[in-house]
């Protein structure tokens, strides 16, 4: 367009006539008193000016309107690279899909199968048994992971519902010797808040996944804050409501799954709780529901 528009003899003497202004006008010591004149010169000019440019702009202007598109795509491409964020975004959700603590080449994958929050702690042995090395809070239906060192032993416990872990926990423990053979059971001779299920993927399994705390006789067990129910346990018998609480889920769950008398380690193997003793799993998946 600029080729042809400077080749226009008439364009050519409209800006020679502009400059020639524009040098006398600037050479003036009061350009304010010929202001009206200057104004309706400059006026004639341009609009003379004008109309030769839309007469050049119906022929050899139209291909370089056709550089506005071009221009357009390119200032929307930073908003379509802004999108692409959305594969990071995913991600981030991913990871909020479970949870982990604690360190080391054991596992125990926990799902709450329960109705309710559950805060599950992870406890060695020799420390303490109110303040957990590792901890995981699971929603219904969420799984998460506690991971433990070969050449440690020790329990996973749920807390109440304030938070608080209690010793009448139901307790998932394990022990991983130095070279990583595990021995694994669930226990609930201090007491059952939980139903607790664990397999080491290989065909051995221990627990149960049985919510029986509803039809206990009220004497058998206790409610935290939240009305989550603890079914007292054996322990050492030494009260009328240890040797109820154990002979009811005796009664429920029968013997070789789980600990509920201190002597069951003592019964013949096939009511004996000790079935994944001398395990080469490292890998172990737990269900954690209502008691």
């Amino acid at each position: 367009m600029s080729n042809s528009i400077q080749t226009d003899p008439a364009l050519q003497n409209l800006l020679q006539e502009l400059q020639a202004y524009t040098q006398s006008s600037s050479s003036e010591a009061s350009p304010t008193s010929s202001e009206s004149n200057a104004n309706s010169q400059l006026s004639e000019i341009f609009q003379e000016l004008m109309s030769l440019l839309e007469k050049g702009s119906s022929g050899t202007t139209s291909g370089s309107s056709e550089e506005t598109p071009t221009t357009t795509t390119s200032t929307t491409q930073p908003s379509e690279t802004t999108g692409t964020a959305t594969p990071n975004n995913t991600s981030e959700q991913d990871d909020t899909s479970g949870t982990s603590a604690g360190s080391g080449a054991n596992t125990l994958h926990i799902t709450n199968t329960s109705d309710h929050d559950e805060k599950i702690g992870e406890f060695l042995n020799g420390g303490s048994t109110t303040t957990p090395v590792a901890e995981i809070d699971l929603k219904p239906g969420q799984s998460g992971t506690l991971k433990y060192q070969n050449g440690q032993g020790g329990y996973a416990a749920e807390a109440d519902s304030s938070g608080t872990y209690q010793s009448t926990a139901s307790r998932l423990e394990f022990y991983a010797s130095n070279k990583g053979v595990n021995s694994v059971d669930v226990s609930y001779i201090d007491g059952r808040n939980a139903a607790i299920k664990v397999s080491d993927g290989k065909g051995k399994t221990a627990g149960d996944s049985e919510s029986i705390a509803s039809d206990a006789p009220a004497a058998d067990i206790t409610k935290d804050a939240g009305g989550r129910a603890t079914i007292t346990g054996w322990y050492d018998g030494s009260t009328q409501a240890m040797q109820s609480g154990g002979a009811y889920m005796e009664s429920k769950l029968g013997t070789g799954n789980s600990y509920i008398h201190p002597d069951d380690d003592r019964n013949a193997s096939g009511s004996n709780p000790m079935t994944m003793a001398e395990d080469t799993s490292q890998t172990y998946t737990a269900d954690f529901g209502d008691a």
